[in-house]
């Protein structure tokens, strides 16, 4: 296998090119590293994943990037840990810069990529050329069949995730009013019949729609297509709402596609897209005194508490739905700061470092149960026969997600979903700061199939405990 000897198994860590005003916009929430601090964690998860996965006697080896991409060669501080340093600009795309910088890890022979944050191009590329790439995922699931085994990711694939959607939205949300809503959707703006009642739900989707790349669009139209006849049928369809990801331009889009969104009597939107776009979206909302129901579908992290709070307060008061994460634990006890721990790393562990160490177990679990004679086959072959972990059937443990490799999704980790909706008064397990999803239901998990009947349970203190 290319990138293994007798001694090795060698693995390129991709860094993506940061931006400046995203960066801003993280720090607010302590959700944006330094580069020092971000050398400092690969160092300890290359530590951590030689000293407790079975490698049969190699050693996991991260190779450094050439030139303008020699991570070691970064402004790290006195961290100096090989990775390859991305310089294509994320914000907007640039797919043929991603699809050259794959070119030249390919040359450097590794035998698996970690691309946390990159544009699809470079998965697409690297695949292509047969190295094993693990992403975040969210791909449609025939996005993954199509690479064949050298494409993973971690979260839920879009073609999951559509079906978990869909069936949230028909069991419990369509064909009723639109009760979540503010009160200029509820009532002041006359949509309902007669115009003083509440308006049935219409739903609007946005999604990143760049240089023809449909992968977030496949997985919207087939939600679409569940829930205007092959599951459910919704009054009025379902409004797409394509957009650029350039942030130079966000709040002009965001202010287009709220007027038309306005236009269209939608009362309940969805953002199928990356946790920086809300921030402009509700924004956008506030601007135009528009308070529609925000369904959360688990997609981009935007699920997780501390980027919940960068959105506009009073719009996401109406937020609520289907989240893929888990309950976190405290940040002392999640994953990075007991790896730092146990690696004996002298850095310190920052709370975007959980959304890393993943990318380091997987890669590990891969060889691990492929064998002492790894091949790319092999690895998905132990992949998909280990028996799946977590979830609430096996565990009744809201901090476990269900997580596996099982058809129809043998290429993506997580399986279920829970209920949850925004407050802004509930600390959040993660830094005990007000502002979190509060888990429905004691925080019960739900694989495909499970979702229950009736109204959500959201916005329910007395019963929720939020």
């Amino acid at each position: 296998m290319t990138g293994v000897d007798a001694t090795h198994i060698n693995y390129v860590f991709y860094a993506s090119q940061s931006n400046a005003q995203v960066n801003a916009i993280l720090a607010t929430q302590g959700l944006a590293s330094t580069a020092q601090q971000g050398c400092e964690a690969l160092r300890a998860f290359n530590t951590e994943v030689n000293k407790r996965w079975e490698h049969y006697g190699r050693t996991f080896v991260s190779l450094d990037g050439p030139s303008a991409n020699k991570g070691s060669a970064q402004d790290t501080g006195s961290c100096h840990t090989p990775f390859f340093q991305g310089q294509c600009q994320l914000t907007p795309p640039d797919p043929p810069c991603n699809r050259a910088e794959a070119k030249v890890i390919v040359a450097m022979h590794p035998a698996i990529v970690l691309a946390p944050i990159a544009d699809t191009a470079l998965y697409d590329e690297l695949a292509k050329d047969h190295i094993i790439v693990i992403g975040g995922g969210e791909g449609p699931e025939s996005y993954y069949d199509q690479a064949n085994g050298y494409l993973y990711g971690l979260l839920m694939d879009g073609t999951r995730q559509a079906l978990y959607t869909a069936e949230y939205w028909c069991k419990k949300l369509n064909n009723k009013p639109a009760k979540f809503a503010g009160p200029d959707v509820t009532t002041a703006r006359g949509w309902g019949n007669p115009p003083t009642a509440v308006p049935v739900r219409k739903v609007a989707v946005s999604f990143p729609e760049n240089n023809g790349d449909e992968v977030f669009k496949l997985s919207v139209d087939y939600f679409k297509s569940l829930v205007t006849g092959k599951m459910c049928n919704t009054p009025g369809g379902v409004l797409e709402l394509p957009y650029a990801s350039d942030i130079n331009t966000a709040q002009q889009q965001s202010q287009n596609a709220v007027q038309q969104m306005i236009q269209n009597h939608i009362t309940t939107g969805i953002c199928w897209c990356d946790p920086i776009a809300p921030v402009f979206g509700t924004a956008a909302e506030h601007s135009q005194g528009y308070f529609p129901e925000q369904l959360i579908i688990g997609v981009g992290l935007i699920d997780y508490d501390q980027l919940g709070r960068l959105y506009d307060p009073q719009e996401w008061a109406h937020a609520f739905g289907v989240s893929d994460l888990a309950l976190s634990p405290p940040f002392a006890k999640s994953d990075a700061p007991q790896w730092f721990v146990d690696a004996g790393d002298s850095g310190q562990a920052t709370v975007p470092d959980n959304a890393i160490s993943p990318f380091f177990s997987l890669m590990g679990s891969g060889f691990q149960l492929a064998g002492p004679k790894p091949t790319p086959q092999k690895i998905h072959d132990g992949l998909t026969s280990a028996p799946l972990e977590g979830g609430w059937a096996l565990t009744h443990d809201p901090h476990m997600i269900l997580v596996g490799f099982k058809a129809p999704s043998p290429y993506t980790a997580a399986e279920d979903t829970r209920e949850v909706y925004w407050s802004q008064t509930r600390p959040s397990e993660v830094d005990g700061k007000p502002g979190s999803y509060c888990p429905v239901n004691g925080g019960q998990r739900y694989n495909l199939g499970e979702w229950g009947t009736g109204d959500p349970d959201a916005f329910d203190p007395a019963h929720n405990g939020c």
